[in-house]
C-alpha cells in the first residue's frame, strides 16, 4: 500500500438499502444543506458530491427527489461493502438516526477510511476512533465532510484495530451479558456496543453478508476481525469478485 492520496482517489459515499428510514432523509437534508452553503459562498465548485449504492423500493423516489434538488448524488445500484468499486473512497457518510448500529461503519473504519456520523448514541462506540468525525448540527456536518475530503485518514491504532476484533466483541457481548444478568440495565452506549458486538458476532460467524462479500464459502471461520477482512478486500484488486 502506497500513501492516503494514492488509496483514495474517490470522495464521498454511502452504502446503504435504500429505504427513507435508513438515513436518507437526513442525507438529502444534509447534502443540499452542504450544497446551499457553497453556494452563498461562492464556492459552487466545492460542494459535495456522493455516490449511494444499494437497491431497495423507496430508490425511484430518492433519486427524484436528488434531481429535483439539484444534488450532486449519484445512485450507483447494489454493491457489497467489500466490492473494489469502493475500496478508493475516503469518505463513508452515515446520516442516519436509527437505534441500530451499522456494520458498514465498522467496515469503512476497518479500511482505514474516515467516517462521518451523527452524534448519536448508536454511534457512541465509533466515536472515539480517530477517522470518526462526528456531528450535531448541519454546521457541523459541513465542517466534517470538508476536513475529510481535505485530509488524510490516520492508520488505525493497535487499540482501535483490537476493537475491530471478533474477540473484542465477543467481550463487549459477555460484558453486557453480565450487566444485565446483575439485574442493571445497560444505558445507551452498552446498548449500542452490545448491538455492534452481536451485529459483529454475526458478520464473523457467516450469518450475514460476510461470506458473499468475501465471495469464499468457507472463508469466514478465519476471519479474526473485521480489518482483517478490509486487509484482505483491499488485495484482491485482480480478482474477479
Amino acid at each position: 500500500g502506497g500513501g492516503g492520496s494514492q488509496r483514495f482517489r474517490k470522495g464521498a459515499y454511502y452504502v446503504g438499502k435504500v429505504l427513507w428510514p435508513k438515513g436518507y432523509t437526513e442525507l438529502l437534508d444534509l447534502v443540499g444543506q452542504h450544497q446551499q452553503t457553497k453556494e452563498a459562498a461562492g464556492q459552487g465548485e466545492q460542494r459535495m458530491k456522493v455516490d449511494v449504492y444499494g437497491g431497495g423500493e423507496d430508490l425511484p423516489a430518492v433519486r427524484a427527489r436528488a434531481a429535483e434538488q439539484n444534488l450532486q448524488m449519484s445512485f450507483m445500484g447494489p454493491r457489497d461493502h467489500g466490492h473494489e468499486d469502493l475500496h478508493e473512497y475516503k469518505v463513508f457518510i452515515n446520516p442516519s438516526l436509527s437505534d441500530v448500529v451499522a456494520t458498514t461503519t465498522a467496515e469503512a473504519l476497518a479500511m482505514g477510511k474516515f467516517v462521518v456520523c451523527a452524534d448519536h448514541p448508536s454511534n457512541a462506540f465509533f466515536s472515539s476512533f480517530r477517522n470518526c468525525l462526528t456531528y450535531r448540527t448541519r454546521e457541523e456536518f459541513i465542517k466534517a465532510v470538508d476536513t475529510a475530503l481535505a485530509s488524510e485518514p490516520q492508520p488505525l491504532s493497535a487499540e482501535e484495530r483490537h476493537r475491530l476484533t471478533w474477540e473484542a466483541a465477543t467481550e463487549r457481548f459477555l460484558d453486557v451479558a453480565e450487566v444485565s444478568a446483575s439485574g442493571s440495565g445497560p444505558g445507551p452506549v452498552e446498548r449500542s456496543t452490545d448491538a455492534l458486538g452481536h451485529a459483529m458476532y454475526n458478520t464473523f460467524t457467516g450469518q450475514e453478508n460476510m461470506r458473499a462479500s468475501l465471495g469464499h464459502p468457507d472463508s469466514v471461520e478465519h476471519v479474526a476481525s473485521i480489518a482483517e477482512w478490509a486487509r484482505g478486500a483491499s488485495h484482491v484488486e485482480q480478482s474477479a469478485w
